[in-house]
């Protein structure tokens, strides 16, 4: 069976986070010969993909959708479907490689047939999710003459809720996406048995995340009072609208530095972290100014990749993200991965596919919107 993931803004940490998935359930990557095409990636599988499970773990996947038949006439082929599989009013979509003109098609075929019928154009799967199309089967997605029918669409309601309805929050910091901490909670590819730390838990966000994940031991650590009590509340709203209940739940107020005094050693499974990246930028910063900034940072997380040498376990990973500055259509860069690597760690490769790691010479993932001035790249580390 081939099935369609609709990737994200940015497609790359999109399929990382996939093949992260696929990695961690034991699936053998090849097997499901991966095509990337434009803003979709396309597999094949033997077993049975379920949609709506696969993308309740997911970050960075819009929407899910497997094959049907296609007699050589997508346009054919879909009012075939829809004839046969709709009852009343027909509401249907049509995206991927098609235009305006796909969807009258197809309409027409349909009211030719005696069916009422609505075409509906979708922008995003906002409207697939308000017009029910997922129950109805009849979101579709045509792509080097496939059909997919979508079965999943991401549950944007929920992150929304987890992102701006919880309880604590504090604007001056972090600000880091519900849907980015998903992605790189699976990047670490631990299970959800194992302990999950963040040290610079904010307002507990990638804590939130894996508590929805379904993980039972979640450890915060901040060294701002306010962020530690924004985290417990924040956590314990979501154990209570959601009914959820970890196993541990520890919360400390420590600097990243000194983590030792309060957590023991190799006992973390995973760290998982955007950390703190400097003072906030207006874009008219000059480049010493920037340059110090990243001096300052690149002390700081050595240092503190010193304290998570003791606390990981053994072959325990860290997914951390280190900033890079904007200044004028270049990037300065926190120079500290040679001493993090002396500390005891190695880099492992996140960017999708290994002939595209050869290709590009990066082992970290980017993520960035234009004219953004910082960029959060997204590294995995290996306690060796």
């Amino acid at each position: 069976m081939k099935y369609l993931f609709e990737l994200g803004r940015q497609p790359e940490i999109s399929i990382a986070e996939l093949e992260a998935i696929f990695l961690h359930d034991g699936v053998d990557l090849n097997t499901l010969k991966p095509r990337h095409i434009g803003s979709y990636l396309v597999i094949e599988s033997k077993d049975r993909i379920y949609a709506e499970k696969m993308i309740s773990r997911l970050g960075g996947t819009m929407k899910i959708g497997n094959a049907i038949e296609n007699t050589g006439d997508p346009i054919a082929s879909i009012v075939h479907f829809l004839n046969e599989n709709s009852t009343g009013k027909i509401h249907f979509a049509v995206s991927g490689e098609v235009t305006k003109k796909t969807g009258i098609a197809i309409k027409k075929q349909l009211k030719s047939l005696g069916r009422s019928v609505r075409f509906i154009e979708t922008k995003n799967t906002a409207s697939i999710l308000h017009n029910n199309l997922v129950e109805k089967k009849s979101d579709f997605t045509i792509l080097e003459n496939n059909i997919f029918v979508t079965k999943a669409i991401q549950d944007i309601e929920g992150f929304s809720k987890r992102d701006f309805g919880r309880p604590g929050s504090d604007d001056k910091s972090g600000m880091l996406p519900p849907k980015l901490a998903r992605i790189m909670i699976n990047l670490s590819q631990i299970k959800t048995t194992d302990v999950l730390l963040d040290p610079f838990c904010g307002s507990g966000t990638v804590l939130t995340e894996a508590l929805s994940l379904g993980f039972k031991n979640i450890v915060g650590s901040d060294i701002s009072q306010k962020a530690i009590d924004d985290t417990k509340q924040n956590v314990e709203w979501l154990q209570k609208k959601f009914d959820l209940e970890p196993k541990t739940f520890d919360l400390y107020t420590s600097d990243s530095v000194h983590l030792l005094g309060q957590i023991k050693p190799d006992s973390i499974n995973a760290i998982v972290s955007e950390p703190y990246m400097g003072k906030p930028l207006r874009g008219n910063e000059n480049k010493e100014t920037l340059k110090k900034q990243t001096n300052e940072l690149a002390q700081l997380y050595i240092e503190s990749f010193r304290s998570f040498h003791k606390i990981l376990k053994k072959d325990g990973v860290a997914i951390f993200i280190i900033p890079k500055f904007r200044h004028e259509n270049k990037w300065i860069t926190v120079n500290c991965l040679e001493e993090i690597k002396k500390i005891g760690f190695e880099i492992l490769p996140l960017a999708p596919r290994p002939e595209k790691r050869e290709a590009k010479g990066v082992d970290s993932l980017l993520y960035w919107r234009t004219k953004q001035y910082v960029g959060r790249e997204i590294w995995k580390f290996k306690k060796v």
